[in-house]
């Protein structure tokens, strides 16, 4: 063995052979009391785990591999098993001839001489540092996502619940077995209709994210708002899951419920005003141009109005614009803003929504102000344009939406 010539045996081992395993190989004396092992053979895999030469490990103990990380417990479980002579299997950290740190396992069996006397241990063993590695940096990756104040879910293709953090738990009021298995659909709070969860899936089945306002509901029906943005998640073209990330909107909410004040609203209507729509379009197109979220004008003038204020005085003309504006505020969607734009003219800021959902609401809108009190009463009519957002300038907007409530206008005296 001193000349590297492994065709002969070692009590009964054929060495030629576990020289050429792929697995390093250590053999070891018997374990005495009071004394460690010696090295009596490695194989060349265990000279490239280690970085050791032959001559600098032959005679040592496997001490020589041992460390500061080295785990105590298991060098001490790995020698009680070895006195009673049994297979021991088992992990360490161990550490290489410069002192990079390895992980190992170890397989370690009993030898016996033809007398059937313990003669050796022969361990194989595995560098399993970059499985062990991963493994950790998925421990940190799962507990990071468990402990985040963020809400985390994730869903499997079908859209379904496999997973939901500790917050997202806490927030929805939900345990992990009411959510696994269940459609995100539970949490449904009614203020969202199909358009809206439609431009949701239709989105994130092309492969991009979306990003929106959530308005929920918990498991003892209490509303919430989340700032919320789902992911795809693709392998190899395919959609095999999907990720939300959520963070609480409640406060931002009453925040932006308490800015609705005297500066933002209509006096007279209480709806809001011109200022409060220019900074919503402006929001809208901001997320038209991150998110490629699409949002439609409505634009609506009272027909007869001025008929009312002339015969029957201004009094009477303001109480016909606030039951309009009630009337305009109960029909519209909880996520849409509601403006008078000024005198008889009112705005709706339709989020989320294609031009031709947003013309089958203009005729809902038009259709209650028609059965109202202020159609039967005063002969109250209304005309409304519509326009979807594209890219343009906001005056271009505002002159398509314009033109089109005047079409509609036209459209309704010819009809008489």
């Amino acid at each position: 063995m001193e000349n590297g010539n492994f065709d002969f045996d070692l009590y009964g081992i054929e060495l030629s052979l576990i020289e050429q395993s792929y697995n390093p190989v250590i053999i070891t004396t018997p374990l005495l009391d009071g004394e460690h092992p010696k090295i009596l053979y490695v194989n060349s895999a265990f000279l490239r785990m280690t970085g050791y030469g032959r001559d600098e490990i032959i005679g040592k103990t496997p001490r020589i591999l041992q460390g500061e990380k080295t785990d105590k417990k298991t060098l001490a479980r790995l020698k009680e098993t070895l006195k009673k002579e049994e297979y021991f299997e088992g992990e360490a950290i161990n550490y290489k001839k410069d002192g990079t740190e390895y992980f190992v396992h170890w397989n370690i069996s009993p030898v016996y001489d033809k007398s059937g006397n313990l003669a050796a241990f022969l361990s194989f063993q595995k560098d399993v540092t970059v499985t062990r590695t991963l493994q950790r940096q998925l421990l940190l990756f799962r507990q990071g996502i468990d402990q985040s104040a963020d809400f985390v879910a994730l869903f499997d293709s079908c859209g379904n619940y496999i997973y939901a953090n500790k917050a997202y738990l806490e927030r929805t009021g939900y345990e992990a077995e009411e959510l696994i298995g269940q459609n995100p659909s539970i949490l449904k709070s009614g203020k969202h209709d199909n358009v809206y969860y439609s431009n949701l899936w239709s989105t994130v089945l092309s492969g991009k994210a979306f990003s929106a306002i959530f308005c929920n509901k918990t498991k003892n029906g209490e509303f919430y708002y989340e700032k919320q943005t789902i992911t795809p998640i693709v392998d190899e073209d395919s959609i095999i899951g999907f990720i939300s990330i959520g963070k609480s909107y409640d406060y931002e909410k009453q925040f932006h419920d308490e800015l609705q004040n005297e500066s933002r609203l209509d006096k007279l209507t209480g709806l809001l005003n011109r200022k409060a729509l220019d900074e919503k379009i402006d929001e809208a197109i901001k997320r038209f141009e991150v998110y490629g979220e699409p949002f439609c004008l409505l634009f609506a003038d009272l027909d007869n109005f001025k008929n009312v204020n002339d015969a029957l005085g201004h009094d009477v003309g303001d109480t016909v614009l606030k039951e309009i504006a009630d009337s305009l505020r109960l029909s519209v969607r909880g996520e849409d803003d509601l403006f008078r734009y000024g005198g008889d003219e009112f705005v709706c800021l339709m989020h989320n929504t294609t031009e031709q959902k947003a013309k089958e609401a203009a005729k809902r809108l038009r259709d209650v102000i028609l059965s109202s009190k202020c159609r039967s009463e005063y002969g109250i009519d209304l005309s409304i344009g519509v326009s979807e957002y594209g890219g343009e300038a906001v005056h271009s907007l505002f002159k398509a939406v314009d033109k089109q409530m005047y079409l509609d206008k036209k459209k309704h005296k010819e009809e008489g």
